[in-house]
């Protein structure tokens, strides 16, 4: 068995609201949900990585805080950083450059949660075309340093190490991309359907990064099934 790594895409953050790169009080649960799980299951880093975004930052302290984790070195990476979801929803829509103008259209919809993901997927799309150069990160710069980001956790793991990777939804599914060789639309597609504190499971082999679960939020069913959410 070679590295066993844990991609956890961030707890609920503040969508619409002024700071998003925040966890809401349901994101703050989450994480330490997710952190009770782990330990009750007996899986205990050796290494920890986190994103410099907030969410990342705060999701992991809760997480190992319910853990009673404090002698592993806490690593952060600015490779596993979001997209900026800001910047390329007021490219798509420059009215959204006003926040209020997103929430306006958001509230006053009639199926609020729809109307979010028509804009991102709206958003995800103009941006991944690469038809469009107006960005602060391109696509395939993104994806790049996503990449450069598994691969430096792959050249330094040893065996049996077991590496927690705090991020979010857009670099989680980059790697699946780059695992299972995914269109650009499937690649997005997944990005819908991973959850809130949820886990991604991969081990490095001799034959390259394999997939071993995706999306695991088994820690949100049952009488915690309340706290599943995909945004």
């Amino acid at each position: 068995m070679m590295a066993t790594i844990y991609l956890i895409r961030h707890g609920q953050a503040q969508f619409g609201m002024e700071e998003y790169d925040a966890l809401s009080p349901t994101g703050i649960e989450q994480a330490k949900l997710l952190g009770a799980s782990f330990l009750q299951r007996n899986i205990i880093p050796t290494k920890i990585i986190s994103g410099a975004m907030k969410r990342h930052q705060q999701t992991m302290d809760y997480c190992l805080e319910k853990m009673q984790i404090e002698n592993v070195e806490k690593i952060t990476n600015e490779d596993w950083n979001e997209f900026d979801h800001r910047d390329i929803i007021a490219k798509y829509e420059p009215r959204y450059t006003d926040l209020n103008e997103l929430k306006k259209d958001i509230f006053l919809d009639k199926s609020p949660k729809e109307k979010i993901t028509e804009v991102l997927i709206g958003a995800v799309t103009r941006w991944t075309s690469e038809q469009h150069h107006d960005y602060n990160e391109s696509w395939t710069v993104f994806s790049e340093r996503v990449i450069n980001g598994l691969k430096k956790i792959e050249n330094e793991s040893q065996k049996e190490d077991v590496v927690f990777v705090f991020s979010s939804g857009g670099s989680i599914s980059v790697i699946m991309q780059q695992i299972l060789d995914l269109s650009v639309q499937k690649t997005f597609e997944l990005q819908l359907n991973i959850a809130n504190c949820s886990i991604t499971k991969l081990k490095t082999t001799s034959r390259g990064t394999q997939l071993l679960s995706f999306s695991d939020y088994a820690h949100f069913e049952g009488e915690h099934k309340k706290w599943l959410t995909y945004k």
